[in-house]
């Protein structure tokens, strides 16, 4: 069926060698009194009704099975993965793609390791005949992974695009990685395993090398996919394996990427990249998750402790969907309150500033760095800023796609041409910091995100932040017929009083030049293909020759600093 003649036998050979219970499970045993505990298991017999709540999966029943050693756990585990393992199975028979390589083998991940553990912990209830079924469906599958051009299903080839199989910055990457990697254990392949140890571990270390400060090229969002790396990572150390320093130090900065980029009333995170779960980046089981498994890597030393503090300060004080109700199973551990007021990472290219850890606290975060990802924005050099809610945000979060990648949308200089909005397309590298008089300076030379653009051929930015305000000064060189247009998108509705703009909270202050042409766009009246903007407004400031200077304070301009 699978095309390979000799696969059942090879297979068989590989899992009569295998060492029982390979893959190690979240954790060893059940917390005493654990009211996390209480809450999985009843998620899982929840399932045994037949009738599996949304988003169950094998892998939580055999967890359970693991960890209470019930029989009926481990049955209800082995029907899931034997009807995945039959329906693949049915469409191969009619010449077609099974589920599992949908969508470039995006779930491949999570489907294959729901089979590779139900086969390692609960291997007693299987017969013969499924074991080598599963067995040949999972060699198959990474087979087609790691060999696109040649992948087939049943003799009939189905080669596929191969998509991020070398990019360890991409979360399709972690998918794949987590399919061969529990299978692998499962198994004890020789094969697979070298594999892991000699080339797709080697590329993630190789990636996060020079990669400091944690988060995600891809955005706060995708971004998310950070806290399966670390679960797969967790798994293979667990399983005995060699410690990569560069994951380890990846782990560390992620807690305190994270514990900056939430604002300040802990119920929201920085609104970078696509945001295609929901437009609006509020906090959800996917950053607990994160953090709590970056604990788990590192579970001694400041950032722990801050994470840990984070964990209890957040809106979400446990999970809130019952497919992530297995890692509260993982301990919070003594907090601290971080000290530091902002927190720059030079991997990602994003940095925060808050004026204290207070939830009154006015919060800034600030794009420049490496512009690689399909995910990323046309953001270097964008800003947002809070208090107590968003007062300058992207337009992104209040679309119905959540991925409008384009500079109109975000807080940034626009440069029109005749021909429309010139686009960017380089990564940003400069950026310099320093603590000043109670002040955070910002300076990014920008320029670069336009190099393959001649009209463009400067843009420096230059942020002021502290005393309860901002001062932007934006200084740019353009050619004749390039328009430089200053942009920041507002969630209230903005209104002229003498020469400043106030919307709601917010006052923007043009400083430079004094009287610009000034321009107000409700989102909401523009018409663009595929896509609605709910809600939202856009200031623009036009007519300087070279220099803008712009100042925002969160006052509604009741004081003339």
């Amino acid at each position: 069926m699978y095309g390979w003649k000799y696969l059942f036998a090879v297979v068989l050979i590989l899992y009569s060698a295998a060492s029982f219970a390979a893959v190690p499970p979240l954790i060893d045993e059940v917390p005493e009194n654990s009211h996390a505990w209480n809450r999985f298991e009843s998620w899982v017999r929840e399932a045994l009704s037949g009738r599996a709540p949304y988003g169950f999966r094998a892998r939580d029943a055999a967890l359970a099975s693991r960890l209470a050693e019930k029989k009926l756990y481990c049955q209800l585990a082995v029907s899931m993965v034997e009807e995945q393992v039959g329906k693949a199975e049915k469409a191969i028979e009619l010449a077609e793609r099974p589920k599992i390589s949908g969508d470039s083998y995006l779930h491949a991940g999570p489907m294959l390791s729901d089979l590779a553990v139900t086969l390692d912990w609960c291997g007693k209830h299987l017969s013969s005949d499924q074991k080598s079924r599963w067995s040949a469906y999972a060699e198959q599958t990474l087979e087609n992974i790691w060999n696109p051009a040649e992948a087939s299903w049943g003799g009939k080839s189905h080669p596929w695009s191969g998509w991020s199989i070398n990019n360890p910055g991409n979360n399709y990457y972690y998918s794949f990685l987590e399919a061969t990697e529990y299978w692998a254990l499962a198994s004890d392949s020789a094969r697979w395993i070298e594999l892991l140890k000699k080339e797709k571990w080697p590329q993630v270390a190789s990636y996060f090398m020079d990669y400091h400060g944690g988060g995600s090229r891809e955005g706060t969002a995708y971004g998310l996919s950070h806290g399966r790396l670390f679960e797969i990572y967790r798994t293979w150390l667990r399983a005995g394996q060699k410690p990569l320093p560069a994951l380890d130090r990846l782990a560390k900065d992620s807690i305190e990427y994270w514990v900056h980029a939430t604002v300040p009333t802990m119920d929201m995170v920085a609104a970078i990249g696509d945001q295609a779960r929901v437009s609006m980046p509020v906090m959800y089981d996917y950053h607990r998750r994160l953090v709590l498994l970056a604990k788990s890597l590192a579970p001694e030393g400041q950032e722990a402790r801050h994470g840990a503090w984070w964990l209890r300060q957040i809106s979400l004080k446990e999970m809130s969907h019952g497919p992530d109700y297995r890692y509260d199973l993982l301990p919070v551990g003594k907090g601290e309150k971080p000290v530091r007021l902002w927190y720059y990472s030079p991997g990602a290219g994003h940095l925060f500033a808050r004026t204290g850890w207070g939830r009154k606290a006015l919060w800034l975060s600030f794009v420049a760095g490496i512009y690689d990802e399909d995910h990323a924005h046309q953001e270097q050099g964008a800003f947002a800023l809070y208090r107590e809610k968003w007062l300058a945000v992207t337009e992104n979060v209040f679309t119905h796609s959540g991925i409008q990648q384009g500079t109109d949308v975000h807080n940034m200089l626009r440069f029109d041409a005749p021909g429309g909005i010139i686009q960017q397309s380089h990564s940003v590298n400069s950026l310099q910091i320093e603590e000043k008089d109670g002040m955070l300076l910002i300076a990014a030379d920008l320029s670069a995100a336009y190099e393959k653009v001649a009209s463009v051929s400067k843009w420096r930015r230059r942020l002021e932040f502290g005393r309860e305000r901002v001062e932007i000064t934006d200084e740019f060189i353009v050619n004749d017929g390039t328009k430089a247009v200053w942009q920041i998108n507002v969630p209230e509705e903005p209104y002229r009083r003498d020469k400043d703009i106030v919307a709601g909270d917010l006052c923007i202050r043009p400083v430079e030049p004094v009287s610009p042409e000034i321009s107000i766009l409700r989102w909401s009246d523009v018409q663009r293909k595929y896509e609605t903007f709910r809600d939202g407004w856009k200031v623009e400031l036009r007519g300087a020759s070279g220099r803008y200077r712009v100042r925002l304070m969160p006052d509604g301009c009741k004081r003339d600093s």
